[in-house]
């Protein structure tokens, strides 16, 4: 399981990053298979409007103005940027995790100018931002400081259109204009979509412009979080459709999806909900809700997932606008995550007792718990396994909606690079060396990048190694704990993968 990323660095860290990188990466450069033809069914993929709005023009100083704001350690880790850009828009169709019709909205970011980088045809990327609570987050705005969006396009756009590359970030559906009602997190079918009818408006709009932008043939995927794995998700479907992809890196992401949840039958693993934090709990809320909804068979009225003081408004509750750390204090989030009728419960200590609540102050059904549980212990799955990590037959529908999400089905064919932290307390390394053992044992040689390693002799990855090293030094002299899952996995990880995703990409 997973937390939401924050949007951005904090100030005071972002400023001590910033300074700190700069002196890293003096002196240090960086830089910028055929495009498919093939679009999505009719009715997904249509651009709505039939334009695009353009927010915001920016010249190169412009950008480099706003990202002083927005992102400052991104635009220290690419540097000055070579472009404008223009900030626009789109609506399209799409569906939910149902394949039920609904529109969702992106970010097209087109770089401008007159350097040589700026014009003509371009490269395209693809990108996903990490999760959000955030129903408002908008990537098309980056001058809204308070809208997280803003903070999450600051890297693709130094990184990639300041560069030079057309940039394409879905919101996804479920946020900002989207129709629908709630976020189809990790469901992979509909994320995959969602991303391919983003860039298919989106081409419609750059045929649109009132001057058209053409692409170079060139398309690549990339994403953060929840965004690596919506990237692997949407190169998984890229290549069954039969559309080229240049090359792609999903940046730590979960794609073993069963590995931690089926960690959770393991023995103490629900001993002390402590390991379980507000994020933590609503982020199992999102997921819960998007797997009932892509297969209605989780549970037939919510009280049988929930406690039934809240299960009412679970299914309604995220995306929201409201600060997820007021929820609890205004009664729309349960002040315990799990209850005293757990099995578990008479045999821990009076310490570990502490943390649970009665069931009317708790999240979770712990009935419904109980035989998730026996479950996992009845039908176990190999998911350690480069073979056939997905072969066993469990008999709980959550269970089998999880193991539906596991990304480990398929052998990419274009370059990828799987990039992540051997310490990230967030999304567990694991995901990224056991997705890589099962592609080599089925005859893919995906690259793997652990930033927390040493720099070997020759090494290509050594500066975005470096920038990890340094970041975590700046968070120590910052006064903070390098460890946290927002440092480590918010900061570190994220600040150095995206750095060698951009330098991975610059080879084709």
């Amino acid at each position: 399981m997973r937390h939401a990323i924050p949007s951005s660095l904090s100030p005071a860290l972002a400023a001590a990053l910033t300074g700190f990188l700069a002196s890293v990466l003096a002196g240090c450069g960086g830089s910028s298979s055929g495009q498919g033809t093939a679009e999505p069914p009719a009715g997904r993929g249509t651009l709505l409007g039939n334009t695009s709005s353009r927010l915001l023009s920016l010249d190169a100083a412009g950008v480099e103005s706003q990202l002083k704001k927005s992102g400052p350690h991104w635009l220290a880790i690419a540097g000055t940027p070579k472009c404008g850009i223009d900030f626009h828009h789109i609506q399209y169709s799409t569906v939910g995790a149902a394949g039920e019709a609904a529109t969702a909205s992106a970010a097209l970011l087109v770089p401008t100018g007159a350097d040589a980088a700026c014009s003509g045809k371009r490269p395209a990327l693809l990108y996903g931002h990490g999760s959000s609570f955030q129903r408002k987050l908008n990537m098309a705005n980056i001058t809204d400081l308070d809208n997280e969006g803003a903070g999450r396009i600051s890297a693709p756009a130094a990184l990639y259109a300041a560069q030079g590359y057309i940039v394409v970030a879905p919101n996804y559906a479920g946020y900002d204009t989207s129709s629908l009602g709630y976020h189809p997190h990790h469901i992979a079918e509909q994320q995959s979509k969602d991303m391919i009818d983003a860039l298919s408006a989106a081409r419609t709009a750059l045929a649109r412009l009132p001057r058209p932008v053409s692409e170079n043939g060139k398309l690549f995927i990339t994403g953060y979080s929840e965004g690596g794995y919506a990237a692997m998700a949407t190169h998984r479907a890229m290549q069954a459709a039969g559309i080229s992809v240049t090359a792609s890196a999903p940046l730590s992401g979960s794609y073993a999806e069963s590995l931690s949840f089926e960690a959770l039958g393991s023995p103490g693993a629900l001993d002390d909900p402590r390991a379980f934090p507000l994020d933590l709990q609503l982020q199992l809320v999102m997921q819960i809700t998007a797997w009932q909804k892509a297969y209605g068979n989780l549970y037939r009225a919510p009280d049988e997932v929930y406690s039934s003081a809240f299960a009412g408004a679970m299914e309604s509750l995220l995306p929201t606008n409201t600060a997820p750390g007021t929820l609890v204090g205004a009664g729309k989030f349960p002040q315990y995550f799990l209850s005293r009728d757990m099995a578990n419960y008479a045999g821990l200590s009076a310490e570990q007792q502490r943390y649970f609540g009665t069931p009317s102050q708790s999240l979770m059904n712990a009935a419904y718990l109980d035989r998730l549980l026996a479950d996992v212990a009845a039908h176990p799955c190999p998911v350690t396994s480069a073979l056939a990590p997905l072969a066993c037959a469990p008999s709980h529908p959550m269970r089998a909606a999880w193991l539906k999400n596991d990304l480990r089905t398929w052998a990419p064919s274009a370059p990828m690079l799987m990039c992540g932290g051997n310490g990230d307390p967030e999304v567990a390394f694991d995901n990224a060396r056991l997705t890589q053992a099962y592609f080599q044992a089925h005859g893919a040689a995906a690259q793997l990048l652990d930033v927390d390693s040493p720099v070997a002799p020759n090494d290509p990855y050594a500066q975005p190694k470096a920038v990890f090293a340094a970041i975590r030094q700046a968070v120590v002299n910052a006064g903070g704990d390098p460890a946290t899952a927002e440092n480590y996995h918010g900061a570190m990880a994220n600040v150095a993968c995206e750095m060698a995703a951009r330098d991975f990409f610059s080879r084709f």
